[in-house]
């Protein structure tokens, strides 16, 4: 497509509000007709558009919505501690807490823990179980 040198793009990606960890909006100039926005967060929809500008001012918006990809929180649990079964247990349970990874490291929602408790002998089995999204959990058994 024919375009003059004096025309302009402004690419903007908005992120719709889902949260405390919402990253802020992107603004990014291009000159061809093609850009990358790069630095997204993962797992975000973003509300994007681009509007053509030059010389005598800025046109209208194409706007689109689209989500990144999520990908595996890069931050651990916080506030982690193990202590002895609740009163009244026996002496053969652990007492697993924690909380959710810092929000800026989790990369959207967390949807599984995997907890491991290794015995520090070799003749008793490695306790390892999935939890799904819940923060606190008795192993018992050794």
């Amino acid at each position: 497509e024919n375009v003059n040198a004096s025309t302009r793009y402004i690419v903007r990606c908005e992120p719709q509000l889902e949260g405390i960890d919402t990253p802020a909006p992107v603004n990014q100039s291009a000159t061809q007709e093609t850009a990358t926005v790069m630095d997204l967060a993962p797992g975000v929809t973003y509300n994007c558009n681009v509007t053509a500008m030059n010389d005598q001012g800025e046109g209208n918006k194409a706007q689109q919505s689209e989500t990144t990809q999520e990908t595996a929180p890069t931050g651990e649990p916080q506030n982690f501690g193990i202590t002895p079964g609740e009163s009244g247990a026996t002496s053969r349970e652990l007492t697993y807490f924690w909380g959710l990874p810092p929000p800026t490291q989790r990369n959207r929602i967390v949807t599984n823990y995997t907890i491991s408790c290794s015995p520090d002998t070799e003749t008793l089995p490695l306790v390892e179980t999935t939890l799904p999204g819940e923060r606190g959990l008795t192993v018992g058994g050794f």
